[in-house]
């Protein structure tokens, strides 16, 4: 849920040549864990998650399943943070556990199934295949849990009690909470079609019970940060009513640091979408916001995460009226201050991956680059995924704007590229190189192909499913190219790789000709 680059991925992107990384095999699904463990099924293939199925089934247990991949910062928060804890361990008994690698051999194929795309996305299914719910990893740990004992104790699925609410029917108090709190952001279309979440929300928003508070003010959050990322056919909202409701829940501290996630990282989008520019009005929200994000940024029984959300929101929330002007002096040094401690207290690998992405963004967007790149590079040695930080130093090289910044821009966007491990990985990090390409160095012809064919290749020769996030990968790839070729004079070039494309769906045995003959195609042919 986190913007751009800044907060959640980079809208990275990757691939190149080397084989991905050998999976291990498929856990049978009577496998039981130590104490201490959880018997995750981790599939290879398609069968493997029939099994799974039906050995729930037998069990008369429902599956959790946890799409991720390898590089993802929210992925190994919630690795860090969640499942290492000893009542999620001991509820794992109680589940099928089925861990999705996105670059195993049958991952995108599996995803597709499921109608997952973001990472990380984690559901609870009934043993015939039914949803229950989508649980999201931003939430506090302590609230995860309850949210999970929800689902694991019956009763109405997400989709059945948003229809009962919609309906205007009575809910239980944990079914409000169920909504509240559901992972709306990797809903995917599967409750609602994404267009419509922001003013599902807000409806839902207007139905909830007065008495629910924790359940009402989550939704109305929910439905305002949904609203402000609308890029079309934004929802009608009363801004009067919104701020009084805001306003009401920034002076319940127990409300805000249950919803301390959107109050971090929506915070200058939500202010933005009910405010008008310097005006008494944002003035008054951002102080009071700014607030209690001061005290989520103090508060040490939140997740480092967490407190890292707080400082992103403070900085956003400085510069909402002056994009790129200079940030306090107190800030900065709060920025440096937090920075410096969860560099030197967080020391597990998968926790640091989220919590230094985190870190790095907020510096870079302070204006802090020197000490973000420091922060990043010295992470490079040490993670198992450093194509990640990569990218991340190449957004920074590019927001510095000088032509210096560009070139290092697309060298670190190619060491990215170079480095990445994982079938579905390296693709959407090619991706990512090659949009760097088309971007910042547009004139470089033979880079862009070579870089365009290349990744065509190794999906052939990988034999990676055309399917899931790699089939989005690949429209994306062509979408840009086809801009950059908007007045046909690279024709010759997008020629030459529609065919290679038509060579690679041959070669899959993808029967679906049409799609594979639209993408990389010739402006003449269009």
């Amino acid at each position: 849920m986190m913007r751009p680059f800044l907060l959640a991925a980079v809208a990275l992107l990757a691939a190149c040549s080397k084989a991905p990384e050998s999976q291990p095999p498929a856990a049978p699904p009577a496998a039981t864990a130590a104490a201490h463990e959880i018997a995750w099924i981790r599939p290879q293939t398609v069968a493997d998650v029939d099994r799974a199925f039906a050995d729930a089934k037998a069990k008369n247990q429902p599956v959790f399943l946890f799409w991720t991949a390898v590089w993802c910062p929210p992925c190994n928060q919630v690795k860090s943070t969640i499942f290492t804890r000893p009542e999620f361990i001991e509820r794992s008994r109680s589940f099928v556990p089925v861990y999705v690698d996105a670059d195993s051999p049958s991952g995108q194929a599996l995803g597709q199934r499921f109608r997952v795309r973001g990472y990380p996305t984690m559901v609870l299914l009934e043993a015939g295949g039914q949803e229950v719910t989508r649980l999201a990893g931003s939430v506090d740990a302590a609230k995860y849990m309850q949210l999970l004992d929800r689902g694991l104790a019956g009763g109405n699925s997400a989709k059945q009690s948003l229809d009962a609410a919609l309906a205007g029917r009575a809910l239980p108090t944990d079914d409000w909470r169920m909504l509240a709190f559901y992972s709306w952001g990797t809903d995917d279309g599967q409750l609602v079609p994404e267009a419509d979440v922001p003013a599902t929300l807000l409806k839902l928003a207007a139905a909830c019970p007065p008495e629910q508070r924790e359940a009402s003010s989550r939704l109305v959050l929910q439905a305002l940060f949904t609203a402000s990322q609308a890029k079309e056919g934004r929802p009608k909202i009363d801004a009067a009513d919104a701020i009084a409701s805001v306003t009401s829940l920034l002076g319940r501290p127990e409300l805000a640091r249950e919803n301390h996630d959107i109050l971090g990282y929506g915070a200058n989008d939500i202010v933005g979408l009910l405010t008008a520019p310097k005006s008494k009005q944002r003035d008054e929200l951002v102080a009071r916001w700014t607030a209690v994000l001061d005290r989520l940024a103090a508060d040490s029984s939140l997740s480092n995460e967490g407190r890292m959300y707080a400082m992103l929101g403070k900085v956003e929330l400085a510069r909402l009226e002056n994009k790129n002007g200079p940030l306090p002096a107190t800030l900065l040094d709060e920025v440096r201050s937090q920075a410096g401690r969860v560099d030197r207290e967080v020391k597990d690998l998968d926790e640091r991956q989220a919590v230094i992405t985190t870190t790095g963004a907020v510096l870079a967007r302070a204006g802090l680059f020197d000490e973000s790149d420091a922060l990043l590079k010295a992470e490079l040695p040490r993670s198992h995924s450093p194509y990640y930080y990569m990218s991340q130093l190449a957004w920074n090289a590019k927001e510095r704007g000088t032509p210096e910044g560009k070139a290092a821009a697309v060298d670190w966007s190619r060491q990215a590229w170079d480095s990445a491990r994982g079938s579905a990985t390296r693709l959407r990090w090619g991706g990512g190189y090659l949009n760097t390409l088309l971007e910042l160095a547009p004139q470089n012809v033979p880079a862009i192909e070579q870089t365009a064919a290349r990744i065509i290749g190794e999906v052939k020769s990988e034999g990676m499913a055309l399917a899931g996030n790699n089939r989005r990968d690949l429209e994306r790839m062509s979408r840009r190219l086809s801009a950059w070729n908007k007045n046909g004079s690279h024709d010759d070039v997008l020629a030459r790789l529609n065919a290679s494309m038509k060579d690679t769906c041959a070669a899959h045995g993808e029967t679906d000709h049409s799609w594979c003959d639209s993408l990389f195609m010739p402006a003449r042919r269009a």
